[in-house]
């Protein structure tokens, strides 16, 4: 009898959670902001074909769907790679005749084995000409090299403790060598897991690795004396120049923890910095990359569980409820390894959980806009209460506007990721949203008058963590970074894209590259992309 009234108790605290937590969604929804905004800057998008279904299995993955846009024929349109579940093979998908077709068959990627893949990034690691693909499972790394669009698997030893799980993967030359390195984000293995609010355990979780490229693919961990060894789970991370020096640096968001800057001393040794997440806890998952400001600076954002969860469930066993932040946190760089974090500045704090995110111009006005994916498909409210996945334009006064209703890009199933590339060759930027253990769904962007440039770099240890900067002949200037990673465990493309809105000039476009090299296009034509086609 005891028994029979535990069970039904517990069933009628479970259902009041979900009621509660439903009014956390239902009111995550609302707009927390004056979200007006001038119709016309809203880039409207249409719904195409893409047939991929991702299988997920959450007694024994953890809750990745890895993807990443790769040219692997080198036609200038980019194929989308999709990771697959426990027993899914890994798939690849080509825009024609305005849908996505699967063309695995074609690229000799075979058979994975049963194990998850769970991060990907892409580069051209043997200097060919070709994107390669190098991915994580379970297992340990698999590099895919790409040879005229037709794959050849070589497994790599990855150095790894056995408690960590690979997740997402970054990539560069962090030592000049010419070589790609790798900073391997880990996540500890589903069967130890012992929850997903532990934050104050600092012996808890797994360790990513910092790995060092022989020259032949050859992989050794250099994470303790490079003074990187740190214990906790995380999802991703990125090597990006962030001061300006030449050198990559590494910004990586620490689940249950904190973001964690570091900077690199230019002698395979990096030197962790303060920044305004430091000794404090929050949520950090996926990473935004880009300069939302025009100031020449690289920014990012990160996202967290937001105002979704009720703050007394999400800061788990934190004793000091001050130091827990579950809003979104956006950094802007001031230059030397300062960041302020702009959230509420921006209007973007008070959002809901979310997970991938990517900044892009997606109405081609000059300014980046703001992809965000939602919904978690292991929370059981989820399952009931939908977060509609966010498109944020960003406004002249840098802040932004949720528009995906307007934008037609509402997402009901459970997203990773946005991916966002031009896959018609028309100027403007159409998108994906990589769902996990739903079907993934592609959008093109209907486009407008404004103009745009586009600047495809090849995506090699040279060219990876170059600055590229297109200074117009008003004096304004735009600028981007050739990074990988950005997202959650995914890759965007190779091909930087600036909208210019109208009548703007173009006096130059300079490239800075990690070596120091700066290489200068004069007075390039709009609406055009550029193929630079130095190794």
């Amino acid at each position: 009898m005891i028994k029979k009234i535990l069970k039904i108790l517990g069933i009628v605290i479970l259902f009041a959670l979900i009621v509660i937590l439903g009014f956390f969604w239902k009111d995550a929804n609302l707009d927390k902001y004056n979200t007006t905004i001038d119709e016309a800057s809203i880039p409207v998008f249409t719904s195409v074909e893409l047939p991929f279904t991702h299988q997920y299995d959450s007694e024994k993955s953890l809750p990745l769907a890895p993807s990443a846009l790769i040219d692997i024929d080198n036609d200038g349109v980019d194929e989308v790679w999709f990771g697959g579940g426990l027993n899914q093979n890994d798939a690849v998908f080509k825009f024609e005749n305005n849908k996505f077709v699967d063309i695995t068959a074609q690229t000799n990627f075979g058979n994975k084995g049963n194990f998850t893949s769970t991060g990907v990034a892409t580069a051209d690691f043997d200097d060919n000409g070709f994107q390669d693909i190098i991915i994580s499972r379970e297992d340990g790394l698999h590099l895919y090299y790409n040879t005229k669009g037709k794959f050849t698997h070589k497994a790599i030893n990855t150095p790894i403790n056995n408690k960590s799980t690979p997740s997402g993967i970054t990539l560069g030359d962090i030592n000049k060598d010419g070589h790609l390195d790798i900073f391997l984000s880990t996540y500890i293995k589903k069967n130890l897991m012992e929850g997903q609010t532990i934050f104050e355990n600092k012996t808890y979780g797994s360790t990513s690795e910092l790995l060092l490229n022989d020259g032949n693919e050859n992989f050794t961990s250099i994470t303790k004396q490079a003074g990187l060894d740190y214990i906790h789970n995380t999802f991703m991370a990125i090597l990006v120049d962030i001061d300006n020096d030449t050198n990559l640096d590494i910004i990586a968001a620490h689940d249950t923890g904190e973001v964690r800057t570091y900077k690199n001393n230019g002698n395979l040794t990096f030197t962790m910095k303060d920044n305004p997440t430091t000794n404090t806890f929050a949520y950090p998952m996926g990473i935004a990359v880009g300069d939302y400001n025009n100031d020449g600076l690289v920014d990012f954002m990160f996202s967290n569980t937001g105002s979704t969860l009720p703050k007394f469930m999400a800061k788990g066993d934190i004793k000091d409820a001050s130091k827990f932040n579950e809003k979104w946190i956006v950094f802007r760089n001031d230059g030397n390894f300062k960041f302020t974090d702009v959230a509420v500045e921006t209007k973007l704090a008070d959002y809901e959980f979310s997970w991938g995110a990517v900044f892009a111009d997606m109405n081609n006005d000059g300014l980046q806009d703001l992809i965000v994916a939602e919904n978690y498909i292991d929370l059981v409210p989820n399952k009931l209460f939908r977060l509609p996945s966010r498109m944020f334009i960003q406004k002249n006064d840098k802040t932004f506007v949720p528009t995906e209703t307007k934008s037609g890009v509402k997402n009901p199933n459970y997203a990773i990721t946005p991916l966002v590339s031009d896959f018609n060759n028309d100027g403007h930027l159409d998108m994906i949203w990589t769902n996990i253990g739903s079907q993934s769904l592609g959008y093109i962007n209907k486009g407008n008058t404004n103009n745009y440039i586009q600047i495809n770099l090849p995506k090699n240890a040279k060219n990876i963590g170059a600055i590229v900067t297109v200074n117009l002949v008003s004096g304004k200037k735009l600028t981007d970074f050739l990074i990988i990673g950005e997202g959650l465990a995914s890759d965007q493309t190779s091909v930087l894209h600036f909208g210019l809105g109208k009548g703007n000039v173009i006096k130059n476009i300079t490239i800075k590259r990690i070596d120091g090299a700066v290489q200068t296009i004069e007075n390039p034509k709009l609406n055009e992309i550029i193929t630079i086609k130095t190794k």
